[in-house]
């Protein structure tokens, strides 16, 4: 199947949300006829040279317009897309083909992974965050990592590696370490 792209420097796990404010007209029309067609998206990391070769197919769940005249959308994280074939359309739309991805085994939290899930909820509580997740399942490996991983200051390549691991309890392991590390270098008075 094709899909229209939204090249970002974020990553967005199924079951994310991702408000976004629309002006370009490309993606003004992408949304429109997504809106129409009942179709989605897909948001894939942008890079320096390029975008990421996976994405996440997102579907638009809430859209108004906002204040300052911009198209407000909230789109929904839905599934993990692998990308070939990508092209430019002439009004500078990409598209590719794009094939699901096997989700994820659902695994529940070990104890060992508590910590992360009292980190997660200490994050809902941050003013940029609180009101966009009141449904989260604290039980579930793939959810707490996922949002974990869109929410934490990790650089965006290493957000992108996480998001492509296919095994949630690695997922934490390493998003532990990347905790870890950031708590270190705040010590330090590096970060």
């Amino acid at each position: 199947m094709t899909k229209p792209l939204f090249p970002l420097p974020l990553v967005v796990f199924p079951g994310g949300r991702l408000p976004l404010q629309i002006f370009e007209a490309r993606y003004l029309d992408m949304i429109k006829s997504c809106m129409r067609d009942g179709s989605s998206f897909v948001v894939t990391m942008s890079r320096t040279e390029g975008f990421a070769d996976v994405g996440c197919e997102v579907s638009i769940r809430d859209f108004d317009q906002l204040s300052n005249g911009l198209l407000g959308i909230l789109a929904v994280g839905e599934r993990k897309m692998q990308l070939f074939n990508p092209r430019q359309q002439a009004d500078g739309l990409w598209l590719a083909d794009a094939a699901e991805r096997t989700p994820e085994p659902v695994a529940e939290v070990p104890d060992e992974f508590l910590g992360l899930v009292e980190l997660l909820k200490s994050l809902q509580l941050h003013p940029a965050v609180r009101g966009l997740y009141s449904d989260i399942d604290y039980t579930d490996a793939g959810e707490l990592g996922g949002r974990l991983t869109e929410l934490l200051p990790f650089e965006n390549e290493r957000k992108q590696e996480l998001f492509e691991y296919t095994d949630p309890l690695s997922r934490l392991d390493e998003i532990e370490r990347e905790v870890a590390n950031l708590q270190m270098r705040g010590r330090d008075g590096s970060a």
